[in-house]
């Protein structure tokens, strides 16, 4: 029987690049410095502050989710052959979190369902192994890294150390990330936050507008009321002026979701370029101990790949045995 979880090299989930050929890509591994490295959070700490409070559904809402819910064998059939992980998927929370994010209309969610079903059996999201996309962390660029103090899973993006042009690739890495942070999120919490370091944000080493935009569309799509919230840490001019590129695309509730932040100066309601995103304090969305010191914070954490991709292979084969002791 297949594994629910990864494949052979002969069998890998469908659109993983080659691993042989991924194996001999030339990209310099993040290791900078002598001192002992610290290995990243992974694991839930435990609740220990206030978490984001997940909206409550209607009464009509509720309907909507007790009529999905009898109609589940109806939104799976005539599909790929697919694995019980991806029946799991649509359980009642997964149902409401597309409810809220189509406003309660019943058509609209269940199409919105049946194309994130479609997505996740041809792609099988949670199958991708780890040897498919190390390449695309080796710098560090987006990883997960502990969680804010709503106890949400933070992903740590640094858009200077890009080190790949593969798109597609870098889609599968955003994908990887946010299927460990849910893996791993607190009882409780839903959403994830994303700490992006703005600081040495250029173009030249700026994903395409391309594929951010695809970002966005699977983020909306098919990992709907997902986000917490994104914060910008040290946004310049130039980052403004392509936020403000790619802002029309983004949802308003999402777009709603995006902060600044300005660590040297206190925050103030502001519009940037018509963003209209508020600059906050740090200690709005994290504890400073538990905030990445390249993000303003006063966690002495620094990225060593070597250590990082050993924690995650450990997970991914916890995460693997868990999994086919369910079959």
């Amino acid at each position: 029987m297949r594994s629910l979880f990864g494949f052979n090299k002969a069998e890998q989930a469908p659109g993983s690049p080659n691993i042989s050929e991924k194996s001999t890509t030339d990209t310099p591994v993040a290791d900078t410095s002598s001192e002992p490295a610290i290995p990243p959070v992974l694991e839930c700490p435990g609740i220990n502050g206030p978490l984001q409070e997940i909206k409550a559904l209607s009464d009509d809402e509720q309907k909507v989710l007790e009529q999905i819910k009898s109609e589940i064998p109806e939104l799976i059939k005539d599909l790929p052959p697919i694995d019980e992980n991806v029946k799991a998927f649509v359980d009642e929370s997964c149902i409401a979190r597309y409810i809220r994010a189509r406003k309660g209309v019943y058509e609209d969610t269940k199409k919105a369902l049946r194309k994130t079903i479609e997505w996740r059996a041809a792609t099988r999201p949670h199958a991708l192994l780890p040897d498919a996309v190390e390449v695309e962390n080796r710098t560090g660029k987006m990883y997960m890294n502990g969680f804010d103090k709503f106890s949400r899973p933070v992903i740590y993006m640094y858009n200077h150390r890009q080190n790949t042009k593969d798109a597609d690739n870098q889609i599968r890495w955003v994908v990887y990330t946010l299927e460990l942070c849910i893996r791993h999120m607190c009882p409780g919490v839903e959403k994830v936050t994303l700490a992006i370091d703005a600081t040495n944000w250029g173009f030249s080493s700026s994903v395409s507008i391309g594929t951010a935009k695809k970002f966005l569309d699977i983020l909306s799509n098919h990992y709907p009321e997902r986000l917490g919230r994104a914060v910008v840490f040290m946004p310049p001019k130039l980052f403004v002026g392509f936020y403000s590129l790619v802002s029309p695309f983004i949802d308003p509730v999402t777009k709603a979701k995006v902060a600044f932040v300005n660590p040297k100066e206190p925050p103030t309601e502001q519009t940037d370029g018509g963003s209209s995103s508020p600059w906050i304090a740090i200690e709005e969305c994290f504890d400073r101990n538990c905030l990445e010191k390249d993000c303003y914070g006063d966690w002495q954490f620094q990225y060593n790949h070597q250590v990082y991709w050993k924690s995650i292979e450990e997970e991914f084969a916890q995460a693997k045995a868990a999994l086919l002791a369910k079959q």
